[in-house]
């Protein structure tokens, strides 16, 4: 006793205070290793004992997190099953025939509640938590992005790709110019994208080198995907500095606050126009437009919310698109059985490429173009995140495991579409494993391991209620650019290798390694 009254008052506080934590955090390990609901579940035990193993690959090592799940499922997935626990809440399935079970149309999950801040947007439908909310948010604007409207939108879409070909003949054929097909690619993807959604265009694609400012800072925004996941305090820091302050310290953010600030005006008058039944700001009807006639209560039509729809569409829509046309463009240029063979099927669909373009419906009937836009999609992933879910209602079975309910889980595209039984050698852009052989009747290409069509293995817009809204927009884009640049051109890499499109990180899309400067090309 005397010993401890000559200790120091707070060292003894420092002591007590250091032990407590001790039990408790032996406690929390032990109750997450042996007691927890999902503790039989297969994975790494310091991964089920702590979040931080992710933070740190996610963080620290920069969204390499989804490279430890697919060790994790090549580790323990021979005896146990494609399933594993990959933090202490969480499990994640690998079975490429429980997706359509798990994302299914009568599916009714929600997602994980404080994700929805991660891109500053928690009112738009993509981040909406509760099941039934984002179905009447979806519902508004679903008729906007329907497959009918999309292809009366598309002599747009296809006026801006000829545009890009103008500038490829004029610019940059014969010259030995280099351009890079991720900016080219980027530049036109917000360009269409834009106009489609909100009747406003930047004409970034007529930017010097086809590199516009607002594209480079969604890409690197993406990058910090991550960092405001794992610590959402930092975005709410952030958003509680004035925009100036900001762009000083990020200057990379400036383009984005002059979009914001664009949409936001934008919207204004879109509202007081609809509210007198005139239309002098836009020459078509924009998703606001469609919002605003909708069921939708008046809380979800607040200019906050509009304003988050409207970065929600283009931040998810531009950078899938336009990765899914790099992976493409290098599959395509670096072998030239697959050129031959696509610019063999396009020069007699298509005899006069500087003519009437062709239509969607049109290129979507030719073979060999619609096996590259599926093995493009395969190979681009969509999302490369991890589509979390939770079933606050009901527990969820997998074979021999019950997930009890609000147990997150989840799938990925990434480890989806490299599954070797169902895609004989992953990793190298094939266009041919999605024609069927002559021996087959029924004209579908049929996975020998499963007996089921190839076709429902691929989901780079994911799948059910919660799928991409952009779907049909982006099937379209991907045929138009495609079909007509690779049906006047022929092109030659230009310092450019597997390393500029093999994904190395994630970021919500798919991201090469640190250095890579894109797929740079020169017209030939």
């Amino acid at each position: 006793m005397e010993a401890l009254a000559s200790v120091p008052k707070l060292y003894l506080q420092l002591g007590i205070l250091a032990l407590g934590f001790s039990v408790y955090a032996i406690g929390l390990a032990v109750y997450r290793l042996l007691l927890s609901p999902i503790a039989s579940i297969p994975g790494s035990k310091l991964s089920a004992v702590t979040g931080w193993y992710e933070t740190y690959y996610d963080v620290y090592k920069g969204g390499k997190f989804i490279f430890e799940i697919e060790r994790w499922h090549q580790h323990y997935g021979t005896l146990q099953g494609p399933i594993v626990r990959i933090n202490p809440w969480e499990v994640h399935f690998a079975d490429p025939d429980f997706y359509d079970v798990l994302y299914s149309a009568k599916s009714r999950y929600s997602k994980i509640d404080h994700l929805k801040y991660r891109f500053g947007t928690p009112t738009a439908s993509f981040d909406t938590t509760d099941h039934a909310h984002h179905a009447l948010r979806r519902g508004a604007m679903n008729p906007f992005f329907s497959r009918q409207r999309i292809l009366s939108y598309a002599p747009y879409a296809a006026a801006r790709v000829e545009r890009l070909c103008k500038r490829l003949e004029t610019e940059y054929k014969g010259t030995g110019k280099v351009f890079c097909f991720n900016d080219a690619w980027a530049s036109l993807t917000t360009d269409v994208v834009n106009y489609y959604s909100f009747a406003m265009s930047y004409d970034f694609q007529d930017y010097p080198d086809f590199v516009a400012p607002f594209t480079k800072s969604i890409k690197l925004l993406a990058q910090s995907l991550h960092l405001v996941g794992h610590f959402p305090w930092i975005l709410s820091l952030l958003q509680s500095l004035p925009d100036r302050m900001v762009g000083i310290l990020n200057p990379a953010m400036v383009p984005v606050f002059q979009f914001q600030n664009e949409i936001t005006a934008q919207i204004q008058r879109i509202v007081c126009e609809e509210a007198i039944g005139e239309s002098k700001t836009t020459d078509h009807k924009t998703v606001f437009s469609a919002m605003l006639k909708s069921n939708l209560p008046k809380q979800d039509l607040s200019l906050d919310h509009l304003k988050h729809e409207a970065l929600s569409i283009t931040g998810g829509g531009v950078d899938t698109i336009k990765n899914a046309l790099v992976t493409a463009s290098y599959g395509i240029i670096s072998n030239p059985a697959i050129y031959k063979r696509l610019h063999d099927e396009l020069v007699e669909a298509i005899p006069d490429p500087t003519g009437k373009p062709p239509t969607v419906p049109e290129l979507e009937r030719l073979p060999y173009l619609n096996a590259v836009v599926q093995e493009c999609l395969r190979l681009s992933y969509g999302i490369t995140q991890r589509l979390q879910r939770i079933d606050p209602h009901d527990s969820i079975t997998f074979r021999n495991y019950t997930i009890p309910p609000n147990t997150p889980f989840s799938m990925t595209s990434y480890i989806q579409h490299r599954n070797p039984r169902i895609f004989p050698s992953p990793s190298t852009f094939n266009p041919e494993r999605w024609l069927p052989s002559s021996a087959s009747s029924s004209g579908v290409v049929i996975v020998p391991a499963t007996g089921k069509p190839l076709s429902r293995y691929l989901v780079p817009f994911g799948r059910g209620p919660r799928a991409c809204l952009g779907q049909n927009f982006a099937v379209a884009e991907l045929f138009l650019d495609l079909g007509m640049v690779f049906r006047r051109f022929e092109f030659e890499l230009y310092e450019t290798g597997e390393r500029e499109v093999k994904m190395a990180a994630n970021y919500f899309a798919p991201f090469p390694e640190p250095g890579t400067k894109g797929v740079r090309v020169t017209v030939k």
